[in-house]
């Protein structure tokens, strides 16, 4: 009896070392990522960054192509898997091989405005545009091109624009000493007009939209402090709402009141800092690097030193498959 407790001792023992060696192994696999690559940590933004940002401009972007179906049509209307083929219409002028940008022009079916004036705001800096990915076309047909997802950013529709795929050039990281209370530096100043996909409140890696660019001399790589005053909290119809609530100890002799006009001399806050991806004639694309709190669209932006930043790297060639 003790030799058989022994050996089934032992047999529990090796069955345990087994078992931990199994869950080790899994434990050491590589994470996946969007399309099952491996997670890097990177000093530059992800083809996801550069191609799925979304844009504002005053320039026209061609209808002269059009996603009208996909392989599974009509029964599937949504593409973008690996095994999908979308067809695109107008593809005459097309060949195998040649690269498309899906993007989609959007509007906000929702009318309230986050902050005073924001359709006015979006209305000045041009028109938006959602980005949807990259396809590669495999096959011409008279004026239909056979086209295979390369790059998904979300559901590719009929009536998508497919539009020549332009790489972008791509900036570099570099580490930016944020000062909670920084006083205004007298460089190029602007806001935050709209975020990718209508986001009121956005964190770090999120996209935003700002109301300068090309006109004010903003280019790719740039760094921006993103800022709130006081005085626009106060004014603001959500966030004004707490300056109007009482704010006074029972003991206290008379209600405390700061003059509306004393609120331009408080601190302004910084929030954090924002990139720049791409560039338009009146706008740019910004990715948020850092948020040290909840930036909210309609808060204001301010151009700072690189601090003897790298310069841009090479364009950001999209990944072949």
């Amino acid at each position: 009896m003790k030799q058989l407790g022994l050996v089934l001792l032992a047999f529990s023992i090796f069955s345990y070392a087994q078992g931990t060696q199994q869950s080790s192994a899994g434990q050491q696999k590589p994470l996946d990522g969007h399309r099952g690559h491996d997670i890097a940590v990177s000093n530059t933004p992800t083809p996801d960054d550069m191609y799925c940002s979304g844009f504002l401009t005053t320039q026209r972007v061609s209808e002269a192509h059009t996603v009208i179906g996909g392989q599974g049509s009509p029964d599937q209307s949504h593409f973008g898997g690996e095994t999908d083929r979308v067809f695109i219409f107008g593809g005459s002028d097309l060949k195998p091989g040649d690269r498309l940008q899906i993007v989609r022009h959007v509007r906000n079916p929702n009318q309230y405005e986050r902050y005073a004036g924001e359709r006015a705001a979006v209305k000045q800096v041009g028109e938006p545009y959602f980005e949807r990915g990259y396809v590669r076309v495999r096959e011409v047909q008279k004026n239909v091109a056979i086209a295979v997802p390369e790059l998904s950013c979300g559901d590719i529709v009929p009536g998508d624009l497919a539009v020549p795929m332009v790489e972008r050039e791509k900036p570099v990281f570099h580490p930016v000493t944020l000062d909670r209370f920084a006083v205004p530096n007298g460089k190029v100043t602007g806001r935050i007009v709209m975020a990718n996909e209508f986001d009121s409140s956005v964190g770090s890696t999120q996209k935003v939209y700002l109301n300068i660019g090309e006109d004010k001399g903003l280019k790719v790589g740039d760094y921006l402090r993103v800022t709130r005053t006081y005085e626009y909290s106060n004014r603001e119809l959500e966030s004004g709402l707490s300056a109007k609530a009482t704010d006074m100890e029972d003991t206290m002799y008379s209600k405390p009141k700061i003059p509306k006009e004393r609120l331009k001399e408080l601190p302004r806050l910084t929030l954090g800092d924002i990139i720049v991806l791409h560039v338009h004639p009146r706008s740019a694309t910004a990715m948020i690097l850092t948020a040290l709190e909840e930036i909210r669209v309609g808060d204001g932006v301010e151009l700072i030193d690189a601090g003897g930043a790298p310069e841009s790297a090479a364009p950001a060639t999209p990944p072949r498959n």
